[in-house]
């Protein structure tokens, strides 16, 4: 099988590094979560996110940092679809 890129809803190809807006979750990720994991990935419905990983088959994954008030971050990654998200910036090179 050959490497698929990944794709936001406009065609654009979206690789790792590269912001993106979130335009939706699946539902089936958020029926999964509770307690804070589950407002942490609500809260990344509309906003700017950064492209984590794209597998070989081109499905896109996207994180998001959660700093907590005792000093630690957590990160949160989801797949999401390519209708899902739409490209903001392209990561820079270098």
């Amino acid at each position: 099988m050959s490497h698929q890129p990944g794709i936001e809803r406009n065609g654009a190809v979206v690789e790792i590094g590269d912001q993106v807006r979130l335009l939706s979750i699946r539902p089936s990720i958020l029926e999964r979560l509770v307690g804070a994991e589950h407002s942490d990935v609500s809260a990344m419905l509309g906003q700017v996110v950064e492209v984590f990983d794209v597998y070989e088959s081109g499905q896109v994954w996207v994180s998001a940092l959660f700093p907590r008030k005792d000093g630690t971050t957590e990160v949160h990654a989801i797949s999401v679809d390519p209708q899902s998200i739409e490209l903001v910036q392209k990561a820079r090179n270098g």
